[in-house]
């Protein structure tokens, strides 16, 4: 279901990149569905996942040999009523989540924290 979506995480984008996507899946926004993941990649050394959480968050995860890297946004503070559009975007310095209801103006938008190794 979510394989077009892994498909946009390529070798060429692997150490910077910026990917958009919307989510509208049911499951996704059901919260008697423990966790549903989108996706989880690996690209070159490093690992990409997004999931919907247990705790109702969409959670974006980039882990290097060096560094983990995880930003969360609360799905309650979306209008996710029609479903929402989601903006990822990485470098060697940050990874950016970015969550917005479909029709919405204004993202929310969370900067990773990350974890060294």
């Amino acid at each position: 279901m979510f394989e077009e979506i892994a498909d946009l995480l390529t070798d060429d984008n692997e150490l910077a990149g910026k990917i958009n996507f919307q989510l509208t899946e049911g499951q996704i926004f059901d919260r008697d569905v423990k966790d549903v993941t989108v996706f989880y990649k690996l690209v070159g050394d490093s690992r990409f996942k997004f999931f919907r959480s247990n705790g109702f968050e969409l959670v974006f995860v980039h882990l290097t040999e060096d560094w983990m890297r995880q930003a969360r946004v609360d799905l309650g503070s979306i209008n996710y009523a029609g479903g929402v559009d989601v903006q990822l975007a990485w470098n060697d310095k940050e990874d950016i989540l970015s969550v917005k209801g479909i029709g919405d103006t204004d993202y929310v938008t969370v900067k990773a924290m990350q974890i060294d190794n």
